[in-house]
């Protein structure tokens, strides 16, 4: 199996199963010659497994390419010592404490080396060296998750090409400022980190107020309904509801808090219209009934109520009627195409 570090790691139980094993077989050894029963033999037998355990790790050390560190070295050779124990349950016991060690030193040589070859790759990129340019760059692999454009392509397909990265999962991550590279610390990673998602939080929010008002998306919640009808008998310009007196409805609401408009049934979006043609009013292209011509709207109900206020008394002024009434519950559908789930404000 392969761990976080990229380098390939034998299970604790295969280790414990190993020497179980070989030991176990010395016991049935022994116990098969009767009395004379070899302690020593035993303890051999453990140590023999212990050795082919070691010589494992050894190996591994050697494909990372970090035998020679010192840190590893030393976790190696505590390993060794693992086989003074006295007995065979001591044995084992100390091989897995030192198992621990030795695959946190190769881990932490191995993280050592990838970040220095990506700094390597990268500090001889081009535009780094004559660029004044500043900004963040993430490199997980071989893959530039974040900052491609502060790197030329070759670059980038050295990173792709590097043998000697392949199999690492690590996040790395370099701050570029004045033809300068500095690794971002632990703390500042966490710090990045932390800000990115509460960008992404901030901007997700963003998007989803920006496909409610442009109509992308269906929504529900408290709001508004309102009415406007022509004066009773009415027939003088200034007596009828017109297509002026919608926008200035419509207008009014988005200003108050509006999350979102439908008139006559058709949802007010990115692009939407309303017209007048005759006694007939169009929205969108559909038709849609008049007199009294239907505005819902959803949003802070009491503040979309009090917004229309002044629009009712110069309604009133000419006889024509606009009438508004709270709602606990609204729901607008989506323009057509677009998103049908709703959600609430």
């Amino acid at each position: 199996m392969t761990n976080q570090d990229g380098h390939k790691q034998m299970p604790k139980a295969v280790l414990l199963l190993s020497i179980g094993v070989l030991v176990l077989s010395s016991f049935v050894l022994a116990y098969g010659r009767g009395p004379e029963f070899d302690e020593t033999a035993s303890k051999e037998t453990s140590k023999l497994a212990a050795k082919v355990v070691i010589q494992y790790y050894r190996q591994v050390a050697s494909a990372a390419g970090v035998q020679s560190s010192l840190s590893v070295r030393k976790a190696l050779d505590a390993m060794d010592k693992a086989l003074e124990a006295e007995n065979v349950s001591d044995v084992m016991v100390e091989l897995i404490r030192q198992s621990q060690e030795v695959e946190a030193a190769i881990g932490s040589q191995m993280r050592r080396q990838y970040r220095e070859i990506v700094i390597q790759i990268i500090q001889n990129d081009p535009r780094i060296r004559q660029s004044n340019a500043t900004g963040t760059i993430l490199v997980s692999g071989q893959d530039v998750v974040e900052g491609q454009e502060l790197l030329s392509p070759v670059t980038i397909r050295r990173l792709k090409e590097a043998n000697s990265l392949k199999g690492m999962t690590e996040i790395i991550g370099l701050r570029v400022h004045d033809q300068q590279l500095r690794i971002l610390s632990p703390t500042g990673d966490v710090e990045y980190y932390n800000s990115m998602e509460k960008e992404l939080t901030r901007l997700q929010e963003r998007l989803g107020q920006v496909e409610r008002a442009t109509g992308l998306l269906a929504i529900e919640g408290q709001g508004v309904i309102i009415e406007a009808a022509d004066a009773p008998g009415g027939y003088l310009w200034e007596e009828i509801v017109h297509e002026q007196d919608i926008r200035e409805i419509v207008n009014t609401l988005h200003f108050a808090g509006a999350q979102g408009v439908e008139i006559g049934g058709q949802r007010l979006g990115t692009g939407g219209w309303v017209r007048c043609v005759g006694p007939v009013v169009v929205v969108n292209g559909q038709t849609v009934a008049a007199n009294p011509i239907i505005i819902k709207a959803i949003g802070p109900a009491r503040e979309l109520r009090d917004s229309v206020t002044e629009l009712q008394e110069i309604f009133a002024l000419t006889g024509k009627r606009l009438d508004t009434k709270e709602s606990s519950y609204l729901m607008l559908k989506a323009l057509p195409g677009a998103r049908a789930e709703a959600t609430g404000t």
